[in-house]
């Protein structure tokens, strides 16, 4: 077969930063989403935060009050005497709890709240962390502007993937891989933490942010980061880093304290959840190599799917089967099985040593 000519190149190619044309059935065709890699995190069923959706940093009786003459018609108090651009800027600077609490003093707070952009995103997209975050009890430790800056960054702050995650205890954008595994999203007992420190569970529950896992609140837990400051001041241990390592480390408490968290472009406000690659999990059901596993589990934003599909032969194939998007193609085998949790790329081994460590 001959070599593409430069005339063919520049027909079938995009030109650079140009919107592609058959992006959507492109996508249609060769993308999904792993809806499995969110059954391992915390999750709000949407059953017992549908009362709050529609009221959620919206205005209350929204055009019946403006119709008097007046948008805020009810007063705040010496913080109604100052210039709505500063009172904005003080709103943004609440935590998630203070946030709450601010948006039921009454229907002027509320029309505050909903007039500020980064409230209006937190409301359309975020609703379930800002939901898992006050649950848990992390909420007065968690500010606004910072869920919101993780709802609006695209990458893992940890390793640059794509990230459909958010690490709760320290307000972060993360990759599952990430979480799993790296040392910055280690979590442990808050009982462990005491025991280290000699400081009773009690004493530092307000001094630290802990979590209460979902959905019983029976277990403690305190990310390792925080811990460290902890075992610091406490001044008993003389290697507080090397102490922590020896730590047991667990799978399943990691993943209690994450939540799924959609990408949000700030210009334009539309979200994208992030989608893996069909051919490379027809590549993997026919090759089970770590290579091919890993190719599979990874996430890709709109844009870098367009970009890996242009190097994956499996996506090509998968493509040229469906006519460019005009005929239906046959489903890989596993997207059949149903939502079935299967752990990230290359860490199964050690996901096992911690489960086992934990018990």
């Amino acid at each position: 077969m001959a070599a593409p000519t430069s005339t063919q190149l520049s027909q079938n190619t995009p030109a650079l930063g140009a919107p592609r044309p058959d992006a959507d059935a492109i996508l249609g065709v060769a993308s999904y989403t792993r809806a499995d890699l969110e059954l391992p995190v915390v999750t709000v069923h949407r059953s017992q935060h549908d009362a709050v959706r529609s009221t959620l940093f919206r205005p209350l009786g929204h055009g019946q009050h403006q119709a008097r003459g007046r948008a805020f018609d009810f007063d705040l108090g010496t913080l109604g005497r100052l210039p709505f651009e500063i009172v904005s800027l003080i709103c943004l600077e609440l935590d998630v709890t203070a946030a709450f609490r601010f948006s039921h003093v009454n229907r002027t707070a509320r029309e505050v709240l909903a007039a500020i952009r980064e409230f209006r995103h937190l409301r359309a997209h975020a609703l379930e962390s800002l939901c898992v975050l006050l649950r848990t009890g992390l909420a007065p430790h968690v500010d606004v502007l910072d869920v919101h800056a993780a709802l609006t960054t695209q990458d893992c702050a940890l390793c640059g993937a794509f990230g459909g995650f958010f690490f709760l205890p320290t307000a972060t954008r993360c990759c599952l891989t990430c979480i799993a595994s790296a040392p910055a999203t280690q979590v442990s007992y808050l009982s462990r933490v005491a025991d280290a420190t000699g400081v009773p569970s009690g004493t530092l529950e307000r001094r630290l942010p802990v979590l209460h896992t979902l959905p019983d609140s029976r277990r403690c837990i305190v990310a390792v980061q925080h811990a460290l400051g902890a075992l610091r001041d406490a001044g008993r241990v003389e290697d507080p880093a090397a102490a922590v390592r020896r730590w047991p480390d667990s799978l399943t408490l990691r993943f209690q304290a994450a939540t799924s968290l959609p990408f949000v472009e700030r210009a334009t406000g539309a979200a994208q959840s992030g989608v893996s690659c069909k051919g490379c999990q027809v590549a993997f059901e026919g090759d089970f190599s770590d290579d091919h596993l890993e190719l599979r589990d990874r996430f890709y934003s709109r844009e870098e799917f367009l970009e890996h599909f242009d190097e994956c032969a499996a996506a090509q194939k998968l493509w040229d089967a469906s006519r460019e998007g005009t005929a239906p193609v046959e489903e890989p085998a596993w997207m059949g099985l149903g939502r079935t949790f299967t752990a990230p790329c290359g860490r199964r081994r050690s996901f096992a040593r911690s489960e086992r460590s934990d018990h």
